[in-house]
């Protein structure tokens, strides 16, 4: 779905974190074709030491639409880890909130994005900058944590990853 003001990636299926499948209504990992979706990418791993490599990407989440009535909040967080499983070792390499501005937990902040109809607010297409190289260390794969608050809560996305070509 295109959406206004946006830049254009490129869609590789092999990058799918979400694919929109089912509104997710529970905190957990978005899912692809019923399972986390869980990204591997990659580096020669049948070397001594193992030698990962460094991405430099964009999670882009399509979000169509999420249930708001002043109290939802939808953390969306993009882990790294060496664990396949994503069961230990994870670190945050981005994250975004999105839902009703008094319900965030930052200082003052607004509704994301600002819009008058309560049905619309956090639609759109939110685009997360990452790199696999924190402090030093590489990870392999990445997969899409949502926390998700309030009752009632719903939120309709795809996500996937594009890689952000060398300068």
């Amino acid at each position: 779905m295109p959406f206004p003001n946006d830049r254009t990636y490129t869609f590789d299926k092999n990058l799918e974190l979400a694919d929109g499948a089912v509104p997710m209504t529970v905190t957990g990992f978005a899912q692809t074709g019923g399972a986390n979706g869980v990204l591997d990418l990659g580096g020669n791993q049948g070397t001594t030491p193992k030698q990962q490599s460094r991405i430099d990407a964009v999670c882009v989440i399509d979000m169509t639409s999420i249930a708001n009535n002043g109290t939802q909040t939808y953390k969306f967080m993009l882990l790294g880890s060496n664990d396949a499983g994503m069961a230990t070792g994870n670190v945050c390499l981005g994250e975004v909130t999105v839902g009703a501005g008094a319900s965030i937990d930052g200082i003052n902040m607004a509704t994301s994005p600002p819009v008058t109809a309560p049905a619309t607010v956090g639609s759109g297409r939110y685009e997360l900058l990452f790199t696999t190289n924190q402090a030093g260390l590489l990870y392999e794969f990445v997969a899409l944590y949502v926390i998700i608050g309030g009752a009632a809560s719903s939120a309709a996305f795809k996500a996937f990853v594009a890689v952000l070509p060398e300068p």
